[in-house]
């Protein structure tokens, strides 16, 4: 109970949706591209702070800044996985309720109904048992490592959570896939008006 306290202790008093600092990670992604990645790190960053409506100038260009841009990626996915932790799969599915609703329409109702006895799971916890049965059957396949109860418990545990681990991971990347797309669109019509800005008369003198 005192690592509870003390995890609770350490998550800082947001005053936005914590969720969003999950799309740190596509931040990330372009920061591994080199120099042509920053620029659409950097939108990636003031998207952020735009959908936390986060506005502050001097917040906005010190978190942007290209020599703080890595530290700013690594705090805030940090925090995210703070609040992710504690997350169930229903905190998590519960989010997508209108996806959900419009890729299954009147069937939507299965979703609750296949995956209601994971609803009060920690999502992590689903994570990490899937990963150590995930270490199990490669340690058998690679290394014929492993007993035969071991192996069997892992393939049950591996299609036990199959569907809610899919169903996630589904959703999560259909977000972050609308965020990247829309990070390139704004760094795209920035260019274009640019490319196209008329000059000032003045200038020309």
């Amino acid at each position: 109970m005192a690592n509870d306290n003390q995890t609770e202790e350490k998550k800082p008093n947001l005053n936005y949706d914590w969720y969003l600092l999950g799309c740190a990670d596509i931040a990330k992604q372009y920061l591994k591209q080199g120099e042509e990645g920053i620029p659409l790190a950097q939108k990636s960053l003031e998207l952020m702070l735009k959908d936390a409506k986060i506005f502050d100038p001097w917040i906005v260009n010190t978190v942007t800044d290209p020599k703080v841009i890595p530290k700013t990626i690594e705090n805030q996915l940090q925090t995210y996985n703070q609040f992710r932790a504690d997350q169930t799969v229903e905190d998590l599915i519960g989010r997508y309720d209108e996806d959900i609703s419009r890729y299954l329409g009147e069937n939507a109702g299965n979703v609750a109904n296949d995956l209601g006895e994971f609803m009060g799971e920690k999502y992590n916890d689903i994570v990490k048992k899937v990963g150590e049965a995930k270490y199990i059957l490669d340690g058998k396949k690679k290394f014929n490592r492993g007993s035969d109860e071991e192996v069997e418990e892992a393939e049950k545990t591996m299609e036990k959570y199959q569907k809610v681990i899919a169903t996630i991971q589904m959703l999560e990347g259909q977000r972050l896939s609308k965020f990247r797309m829309r990070v390139e669109e704004e760094v795209v019509k920035e260019n274009f008006q640019e490319l196209y800005k008329k000059e000032d008369k003045k200038d020309k003198k």
